[in-house]
């Protein structure tokens, strides 16, 4: 075995530099509409808000505001007048293209690269991008189109970059790696939502239609950095030294892959029967399902519970991602730290992970929930808590995909997504049943049923989540020590099977 050649400045670190960047593109490309849509839309809907008298009486019992109170709106006019059935057509487009091909994707990945097909799906994002003005120039369902088109083009981004990183993460590196990739997104939310509001104001072209010039061009710019220097795999790489090529090559061998291995075919009963599988699953629907109700109704429990304005609701809002980006990076070095120094098994380190970012999350929420008028900095404060340390999630769910079957990540992810992609387009909908007025005691049933989703995801992903390879996702030509390990594995499994559930 090859000495361990330093993370700093090598390759791979280089490469998550790189996805790290792509992340931020995805997610900014992703939600840079739900804030041009303001600035899109004719203010009729804003007019519309101001006649409802059912509204109105809510408005009076806002902590944030007094009957003396005089609130300036800045009215930014946009060329459509589109209602708000209509925006919210617009607004989850996304989801609906996001969720049709997640398992597709994975399966190209696994079979053509990551490279390709992260970059091929890059390249379509930007062009999509691109032509965003034109098609809502030309009608809202041609642009209702090319949003789904441009989910459908981002479903593969994850999927090809977990099957990538199966390729290139050594085990003991593979929290902090991914973390790093994966952290991106989080920034991207933090800077479309200022950037947005500025080009809105001040653009050129118009406003509104900068957004999607300016970064439909970033777009295009790091699509040529990725094809210039990503590859699938470490042996295919342009730069990369021998040294670290030996060393990620044999750190992956003594966990199951070769790389000299072939693709092999997708078990896709093995994986659909796997109990481990189905326990990611469950905490990453869960996991997601925080996520999304989170990015949702922040805003609006915002405006409904403490009466700000859009420009403090823009930067506040941004504050609990910043934390979130903190954590998954701080996770992800603690997480390989414990498992490196045998603190914690492999297993363990990823049932701390998820019963922390969850459990934690569930906390805060219902803490919100009962806080009162002129606790608005304890409001913001748990809100920050409960999306940051949500993060450590990472460390989890995230990471045990490689950690199980590497070889068939990308496929397995695919379906992750597939399945998570369905909180996206629930959460916003349950958050819209349960607070038709915008009263406290609907935030909390809210956040009562966010909480338990929660901390069902993460009971269920430690009962029945594996930390080790499983026997269905070992490639034909493993080292002899590895199947030996599973054989014992199975074993013990067998003698304890009345305590730990079979996979």
């Amino acid at each position: 075995m090859v000495d361990k050649p330093g993370l700093c400045m090598s390759t791979r670190l280089n490469l998550a530099f790189v996805c790290f960047l792509g992340c931020i593109i995805v997610y900014a490309l992703r939600t840079n509409v739900s804030i041009a849509i303001v600035c899109m839309v004719n203010a009729t809907a804003v007019e519309q808000l101001s006649n409802s008298s059912s509204l109105e009486s809510v408005k009076e019992s806002q902590c944030a505001r007094s009957s003396n109170e005089t609130v300036e709106v800045e009215k930014l006019e946009g060329p459509f007048i589109w209602d708000k059935p209509l925006q919210g057509d617009v607004l989850g487009a996304f989801f609906y293209g996001y969720m049709s091909s997640q398992i597709l994707s994975g399966y190209l990945a696994s079979k053509y690269g990551g490279k390709l097909v992260i970059g091929l799906t890059g390249l379509g994002g930007a062009l999509l991008t691109l032509i965003s003005p034109i098609a809502a120039n030309t009608h809202v369902y041609v642009f209702v189109a090319v949003r789904v088109l441009l989910g459908f083009c981002q479903s593969s981004t994850f999927p090809a970059m977990h099957a990538m990183w199966s390729q290139w993460a050594p085990p003991m590196e593979r929290s902090v790696l991914t973390g790093i990739s994966y952290a991106g997104a989080q920034i991207g939310n933090v800077l479309v939502m200022p950037m947005s509001g500025l080009l809105c104001k001040y653009g050129p072209f118009g406003g509104w239609p900068s957004i999607f010039y300016i970064l439909g061009i970033v777009s295009l710019l790091w699509c040529a950095l990725w094809f210039y220097y990503a590859s699938d795999t470490p042996q295919t790489h342009r730069k990369i030294n021998e040294d670290e090529k030996k060393y990620i090559t044999e750190s992956l061998n003594t966990h199951g892959k070769h790389e000299d291995d072939e693709q092999p075919p997708v078990p896709w009963k093995s994986i659909l029967t796997s109990m481990p599988i189905w326990a990611i699953f469950v905490g990453h629907f869960a996991g997601d399902w925080g996520a999304y109700m989170m990015a949702t109704s922040l805003p609006l429990f915002m405006n409904d519970i403490l009466g700000l304005n859009m420009t403090s609701m823009g930067f506040l809002a941004s504050v609990p991602y910043i934390f979130y980006f903190i954590c998954i990076n701080a996770g992800g070095i603690i997480a390989d730290s414990l498992q490196h120094k045998k603190v914690l098994s492999t297993l363990n380190t990823r049932r701390v992970a998820m019963i922390s970012a969850l459990g934690l999350q569930a906390l805060f929420l219902v803490l919100i929930g009962y806080c009162t008028c002129g606790q608005e900095t304890l409001v913001i404060l748990f809100i920050t808590l409960s999306i940051g340390l949500s993060g450590l999630q990472y460390a989890g769910f995230v990471v045990n995909y490689l950690d199980v079957a590497p070889t068939f990540a990308g496929p397995i992810l695919g379906i992750g997504n597939t399945l998570s992609c369905v909180a996206g387009i629930l959460a916003p909908k349950f958050m819209g049943w349960l607070t038709p007025n915008g009263t406290k005691e609907e935030w909390q049933t809210v956040f009562y049923l966010t909480a338990g989703i929660l901390i069902f995801g993460a009971l269920f992903f430690s009962v029945f989540a594996k930390g080790e390879l499983q026997p269905w996702a070992v490639t034909k030509r493993q080292p002899k020590d590895v199947s030996e390990t599973l054989l014992l594995s199975e074993k013990q499994k067998g003698e304890t099977e009345e305590i730990i559930p079979p996979a």
